[in-house]
């Protein structure tokens, strides 16, 4: 391969690289990840660099995430080895021979690389490649949608800026215009604007949202998931199961927020499996999920909390950690 070639295809993989670190960070961030953390989940993945525990918990406490992360870490695997393969091959292709010649045109390739670089971070120039790629990331999302998804724009302690996308209108919306579905008074969420058709609107009280509409939302974040993730709908007879299935799920109320940490109080009708018949030491849950038991009572009694102590079934929690981790592990 001559030297133009590998220099050639050592630009266009980087390039790539480039936009497949911000394709995660929109993947990332359609999960509910605040951008900075998206960000740096993604390049972390993708340059196979590691983090803390702390910050891997963020993902590894989300089935989606962990999909996500995945897919990220062999594509970051699989361009380590070409990336590497491709320098080699450049210092190959070099012929010491015609060393100046050469020189003039690692150069011209490399230093148009950096003057690529340097176009981007060019504010006009970084805000419209961003647009783009979240443009091309949220339609093939919205092709394969089998539910509403929730991107997070920007946080504020417990509240945040969010982007809805509506595969469906939830149930309590259905046909309603917002001031009868009365969406601030129940969940404190406000839609500032929504998207029909490629076309902006303002938010009026006589507004009726559709499917594939796409919101722009502020309020707590945890409030915007209760209100917009859909609740799948399913036969009659499904649904009596379903009822007789509720009796059985833990009763999960937050009473606090901070950020995406919680504190909740849980009615423990069923037992985590991870935790069935183990103390808390042995569930290893705080080292996994970064879930912290605080209180646990059962009946009148309260229970004093040691690393040997073992919740059971009918016990009431109360737990302080990721809001994510809480419903991977009590949400059954």
């Amino acid at each position: 391969m001559s030297l133009t070639s590998s220099i050639t295809i050592i630009i266009t993989v980087i390039i790539i690289y480039y936009a497949l670190i911000k394709f995660y960070t929109v993947l990332f961030r359609i999960t509910g990840l605040p951008k900075e953390k998206a960000g740096f989940q993604a390049v972390s993945l993708l340059t196979n660099a590691g983090y803390t525990t702390g910050e891997a918990e963020i993902v590894v406490s989300e089935k989606t995430r962990r999909r996500i992360a995945t897919a990220a870490m062999l594509t970051g695997y699989f361009f380590s080895v070409v990336i590497v393969s491709l320098f080699i091959n450049l210092f190959l292709s070099i012929d010491f021979s015609k060393f100046d010649t050469q020189l003039v045109l690692l150069f011209i390739g490399f230093g148009s690389l950096l003057a690529f670089f340097l176009l981007l971070r060019i504010p006009v120039v970084e805000k419209s490649l961003n647009k783009a790629i979240d443009d091309i990331t949220v339609k093939a999302f919205k092709r394969a949608a089998k539910d509403n998804y929730i991107s997070v724009l920007d946080t504020y302690g417990e509240d945040a800026v969010v982007n809805i996308f509506l595969y469906k209108v939830p149930e309590f919306l259905e046909g309603k215009c917002v001031a009868d579905a009365d969406l601030r008074k129940r969940f404190n969420v406000n839609i500032l604007m929504y998207t029909r058709n490629g076309h902006n609107h303002y938010v009026t009280a006589d507004t009726i949202f559709s499917n594939k509409d796409t919101l722009i939302a502020f309020g707590p974040l945890t409030s915007i998931r209760d209100a917009f993730v859909l609740k799948k709908e399913r036969g009659s007879k499904q649904e009596r199961k379903d009822k007789d299935l509720m009796r059985d799920m833990n009763e999960i109320t937050i009473m606090s927020n901070f950020g995406y940490q919680v504190l909740v109080d849980i009615i423990l009708n069923k037992v985590p499996p991870m935790m069935e018949g183990k103390s808390l030491v042995e569930s290893k849950i705080k080292d996994y999920f970064s879930i912290n038991i605080m209180m646990v009572s059962r009946g009148d009694e309260t229970i004093n909390i040691t690393k040997d102590t073992v919740i059971a079934q009918g016990d009431r929690v109360i737990a302080f950690g990721p809001y994510e981790s809480i419903h991977t592990v009590f949400g059954i």
